[in-house]
């Protein structure tokens, strides 16, 4: 029996409460509306009212339900009911599940952003705001802005809040690599990564901040691929630009507000926030810096000079200890004065931003430019022994630890309190923001020692990696190197890149050799990908390296075992064919070399490529190769395994069903 909305509407089951979704469609359907007519009348969407009927919106937000209750007229009993459903269904899901989160740790209070924050809390309170772009130029503090909202918003999501940040990416394709990184999801053999995320996130209430995505914007529709697959799933995007998907709410964030105040004396909640940020980050390099009516104006002036941007106001704030008021803002003036008679059409953060940071460096002594151009290097931090290798050279005695100090008084670098993965180091890692480590790159361009010290950061990983092998380590240090690897994933992957793109076919290949069981065992994917592309530069050659040194270069058999692995990966990802061709590759090359010993890795994969294509007659032929090149050559685990290869491909070749797989779980060779 249907009711109106003015009578008492039962319980279907009376041997249990009713849901908030089963009274939801209840009421809706007595006043006789289809689920648009309600979304119309609520600004909710049809899909919202679907899934919260149907109880895939566990936690419907108060605001949400106060205006589908008046939308449906509800009164007395019945809207004390349908509230009731509401909060017992939140209390029961919170208890389930209390939720978790992963968003940085901020030091220092956010100035003059509270509306902004309760704004953006706001919008992502409605059900209807799925995806929503935090924009504004560089150093504005979207990111600032994020991780205050999302952590205001925890409860709302009761799966958890995920922060993701994506400025030390460069590749799309490690986008979903860094999602599931952050949120604690494993790959699984032969499954794109992207559908393992949709599988763990289509039932999860959670927000995901992804965090620098102006320079990924070709996977946008990867995130419009996310947000439609998972109902629960929120997104929080800090971007220069906005992502133009139809689903998207934008919200511009402005710089802060630079006006004269009309007293030092006012209040601090009186004062421009440009003015407060200033006083405050001042206070912070010099406790005796005050505010007054003598300086009031100047600093007014100053940080409407920098248009009011965070980042520039800070970087302003840290030299009051070295020029008072009126002396900085005559070198600011000058150079705001340069910039401006500079190219119209570069973009807006290069006619602002730049300068302050191209002003900051000015300021630097020559050591400190030095050591700030080197550091932009790194990729995702570093650690002070890293950069006193990386950064040092033999042409110029650095004091490292000084100007390191002074780079981060400056404002131009971070000391995360990040420990290393040996908690009894307590080793500190230095970053710098991403719009200045831009800055510095270009920087380390335009003076012309980017090559050298590009080189010596990506042997300096180089070296690390090869001191993760089995054969350097003992067996209990193996998995606290491969932390040590998972720390410096980013700058291994920028290594990596600089020697593909540079054609360092030897350091590339050393790489390849020294990383492939880190890739095999924690990014499969991205670990075929690397591989492939230090495939793709070109075979070496066994000659010295480095112009005629006595030094050998990578030998050719390494090149087959690189094919080797690198076939075992598209394996591993059910790509057969392509292994084939890889293991046949690696097969010729090492009958080209006369390394018999090296033909039984190639032979007992391809036999395992037989086996797994259903081609048992074969399996069973290259495993009887494997195991003979394997008893010549003395190898008691080659042997081992190529016995187990061939007793499962003739147990299924001659039909023995009651026996056990026991080998076609692949080993990884030694």
């Amino acid at each position: 029996m249907l009711a109106t909305p003015g009578q008492k509407v039962r319980e279907v089951d009376t041997d249990s409460e009713p849901t908030f979704g089963g009274l939801l469609r209840l009421y809706r359907v007595s006043a006789f509306l289809t689920q648009e007519d309600l979304a119309n009348r609520t600004g909710l969407t049809p899909q919202a009212i679907g899934l919260l009927e149907r109880g895939e919106r566990r936690r419907p937000h108060a605001y949400t339900v106060q205006k589908l209750a008046e939308a449906l007229g509800l009164e007395g009993q019945n809207l004390a009911e349908f509230k009731s459903a509401a909060r017992r269904q939140v209390a029961s899901r919170a208890t389930a599940e209390p939720f978790r989160h992963n968003l940085p740790a901020i030091l220092t209070p956010l100035v003059g952003r509270e509306h902004e924050v309760m704004t953006v809390v706001d919008l992502l309170a409605r059900d209807e705001v799925r995806l929503l772009t935090l924009t504004g130029p560089g150093g504005v503090g979207k990111t600032r802005l994020a991780v205050e909202a999302a952590g205001r918003s925890r409860e709302k999501f009761v799966d958890g809040v995920a922060f993701v940040p994506l400025s030390y990416l460069r590749d799309v394709a490690m986008i979903p690599s860094a999602l599931a990184r952050a949120l604690g999801i494993g790959e699984k053999a032969g499954r794109p990564l992207v559908e393992t995320l949709k599988d763990q996130l289509k039932n999860r209430r959670m927000l995901v901040v992804l965090d620098n995505f102006e320079h990924l914007l070709d996977a946008v529709p990867l995130a419009a691929d996310l947000v439609g697959a998972c109902p629960g799933l929120t997104v929080l995007v800090t971007s220069r630009a906005p992502l133009r998907l139809t689903s998207e709410y934008q919200f511009p964030l402005a710089p802060l507000p630079a006006t004269e105040p009309a007293s030092a004396s006012a209040s601090v909640s009186a004062r421009p926030a440009a003015m407060e940020l200033f006083c405050q980050r001042a206070r912070a390099v010099a406790p005796a810096f005050e505010l007054t009516d003598a300086n009031m104006v100047t600093i007014s002036e100053i940080c409407q000079r920098l248009d009011g941007l965070p980042l520039a106001i800070e970087l302003a704030a840290a030299r009051v200890k070295l020029f008072p008021p009126r002396a900085l803002l005559d070198r600011l003036d000058h150079r705001l004065q340069v910039l401006a008679g500079g190219a119209r059409d570069l973009p807006e953060r290069q006619r602002t931003l730049r300068d302050a940071i191209a002003w900051s460096y000015d300021l630097l002594s020559e050591d400190e430019q030095v050591l700030f151009r080197r550091l932009s290097v790194f990729a995702g931090g570093c650690t002070l022994e890293a950069v006193e290798i990386v950064c040092g050279t033999e042409d110029r005695a650095l004091n490292i630890l000084e100007t390191l100090a002074s780079l981060v008084d400056n404002s131009l670098l971070v000391s995360g309190s990040e420990a290393s993965s040996d908690p009894e180091d307590g080793e500190p890692r230095f970053t710098m923001l991403e719009t200045i480590r831009e800055y510095a790159t270009e920087r380390l361009g335009s003076d012309g020692e980017a090559g050298e010290i590009q080189r010596a950061h990506a042997l300096h990983y180089l070296a690390l990696a090869e001191a993760t092998q089995p054969e350097a380590i003992a067996q209990t240090q193996q998995e606290w190197w491969w932390t040590r690897l998972e720390e410096e994933h980013d700058n291994l992957r920028a290594a990596l890149r600089w020697a593909v793109q540079n054609r360092e076919v030897e350091i590339g290949a050393r790489f390849g050799t020294m990383l492939w069981r880190f890739w095999a065992t924690h990014h499969p994917g991205e670990g075929r990908r690397w591989l492939e592309a230090i495939l793709a530069m070109g075979e070496p050659k066994d000659k010295p390296a480095h112009g005629g040194t006595e030094e050998a270069g990578l030998p050719e058999r390494n090149w087959a075992f690189l094919q080797l692995v690198s076939g075992m990966l598209a394996a591993r990802h059910g790509d057969y064919d392509h292994a084939a061709a890889q293991y046949e590759e690696s097969l010729a090359l090492y009958h080209h070399l006369g390394h018999g010993k090296g033909t039984h890795g190639p032979l007992r994969e391809l036999g395992a490529v037989a086996y797994l294509q259903g081609d048992y007659e074969r399996a069973a032929l290259l495993s009887e190769q494997a195991l003979a090149v394997a008893r010549e050559s003395g190898s008691v685990f080659g042997a081992s395994l190529a016995v187990c290869n061939l007793a499962d491909a003739l147990r299924v070749q001659r039909g023995i069903s009651n026996a056990p797989e026991v080998c076609w779980k692949r080993a990884w060779p030694r």
